[in-house]
């Protein structure tokens, strides 16, 4: 039995016989685990109890130690459930708390976050909202001082959250406030708020973090491309690849960086442009509904191996299901790559992600995973090659239009700088107006894009990075990151120092 459904023995009525300043001090699992508050580890109380537990037949392990607000979290959830800790349904009927979860994601939503961070470690509570890319505090008040909460508070919030997700089924009923876990809270939730999706994470000294991702409502319904910010020339090249019906389109970019919004955007323009297609999608789970396209779910997994079995599995049983073409939500193993290819070669196109630098990377991060070298030469089946990240978009309505000594850049910086504007003018944030949040006014895509000929894979499959860099900017016409960037900058829509800190040296494009 797991510790995460383990029998709290120590609970009130439970087998081994306890009084309230005893459950204060441990906490006996009948799978043997033992947590023992940290100012009472050589207690003669602690030391009995732990003693008779033994000579009731009820092996222990060597005690972990906890702090005091643990143990009761433990026992306030158990009292009328015999299994550690079942929150989904010890927590049902908390609807004041859960009215609390709703409160913060509603602010969350008001403030137009990505995520919501809740740390409890020790003896503070830190709640932060990830805007336009960057962590913030939470207000607390119309002054905007950061909320302050009870180290208690915070952990029933983590409990409540998880809760929520355990009653819609979408996680585990157990909740491990030691442990790794997810989930996703799919009801109850703040108009325009699709879903939340859950992290929960163990910190050092009994500490728990929370991460909760907001997934909007028809967060892209009618964006363009050229809403997200690609160019008229990149978005025209994704139209081509959404023509072709066979090979490999991937993504890249790090995590936040838009890549499944502009997977969504892409199936939703299929979807359009093709109705008699069958569409597939295999997602961890399935963060936006699209409609016309069956979403295959692989969720509520353990670890990365059984995910990676999982997302094998359903990418093979994908494959089984007549599909024209097949989104994959990430290649993360050697199992879903091969299955990726094997669904290129046959004649469907597969659109997914990965994790890699740049657009150029890919080709060497399939390899690094055991795609073989002839198939990542072939440029049937590599077609499209996208890598992207995301910029603050400066607000049309306060931005400020400066010299370029006026700027916020010094030294270095401010000499790059020079030398790409020369006496033009530069844009930089304004203090902050009714449109936008101190400046900014949400966040565009900077992007590379290369459609592969066979000279490209070449020299990327040889490791010739420099070479293939070059061929694809003076043959192909390609755009870097910085390319990107600076013609932004130009345009008065992201500021220098955005670009230096994001993307890197400013230079001319």
């Amino acid at each position: 039995m797991s510790a995460a459904a383990a029998e709290l023995l120590t609970r009130q009525g439970g087998p081994i016989r306890t009084n309230e300043a005893l459950r204060d001090k441990v906490a006996i699992f009948s799978d043997g685990r033992c947590l023992v508050s940290r100012s009472n580890a050589e207690d003669i109380d602690v030391i009995s109890v732990i003693a008779l537990a033994g000579r009731l037949g009820f092996a222990t392990q060597a005690a972990e130690y906890v702090d005091l607000g643990s143990l009761r979290s433990l026992y306030s959830v158990s009292r009328e459930h015999a299994v550690w800790p079942a929150v989904g349904r010890a927590a049902r009927d908390d609807t004041a708390m859960q009215r609390e979860v709703h409160e913060l994601i509603l602010r969350a939503r008001r403030l137009e976050a990505s995520d919501i961070h809740v740390v409890v470690d020790g003896n503070a509570v830190s709640v932060r909202l990830r805007v336009n890319g960057e962590l913030m505090p939470l207000p607390g008040g119309t002054d905007g001082t950061p909320v302050h909460w009870q180290v208690e508070h915070g952990r029933q919030i983590c409990m409540t959250a998880y809760a929520m997700a355990a009653e819609g089924g979408t996680a585990d009923a157990n909740y491990d406030p030691f442990g790794y876990q997810a989930g996703r809270i799919v009801s109850g939730l703040p108009e325009g708020i699709q879903a939340v999706r859950l992290q929960f994470n163990p910190v050092g000294y009994s500490g728990r973090h929370m991460v909760m991702r907001l997934l909007y409502a028809g967060h892209a319904v009618g964006r363009s491309l050229a809403d997200l910010g690609f160019t008229a020339t990149q978005e025209a090249m994704l139209g081509e690849l959404t023509e072709s019906q066979a090979g490999l389109v991937v993504i890249s970019g790090p995590t936040g960086s838009g890549k499944t919004t502009t997977l969504e955007r892409l199936m939703r323009t299929i979807v359009r442009r093709k109705p008699g297609e069958s569409l597939l999608s295999v997602e961890d789970p399935p963060e936006y509904r699209i409609p016309g396209v069956v979403q295959l779910p692989v969720s509520n997994l353990r670890n990365d191996g059984d995910r990676g079995s999982a997302y094998a599995d359903a990418i093979a049983a994908a494959l089984r299901s007549d599909p024209d073409r097949i989104m994959i939500g990430e290649v993360r193993t050697p199992a879903a790559a091969h299955y990726a290819f094997e669904a290129a070669m046959t004649g469907h196109q597969v659109l997914t992600t990965l994790h890699a630098n740049d657009a150029l990377g890919i080709v060497p991060r399939f390899l690094d995973i055991g795609v073989e070298a002839y198939k990542l030469r072939d440029p049937s089946l590599i077609r499209g090659l996208l890598a992207q990240r995301l910029l603050k978009r400066l607000c049309p309505g306060c931005r400020r239009q400066v010299h370029p000594r006026d700027s916020r850049l010094a030294g270095d910086a401010l000499a790059r700088l020079l030398a790409v504007v020369g006496d033009g003018p530069v844009w930089l944030p304004g203090n902050g107006c009714d449109g936008c949040r101190g400046g900014y006014a949400g966040r565009t895509v900077i992007a590379e894009l290369a459609l592969p000929d066979q000279h490209l894979l070449d020299l990327l499959c040889a490791g010739d990075r420099q070479a293939a860099v070059d061929y694809w900017k003076s043959v192909l016409g390609g755009w870097s990151f910085a390319d990107h960037a600076m013609d932004k900058l130009l345009q008065g829509i992201v500021d220098p120092q955005q670009i230096e800190y994001r993307v890197g040296r400013l230079a001319a494009p």
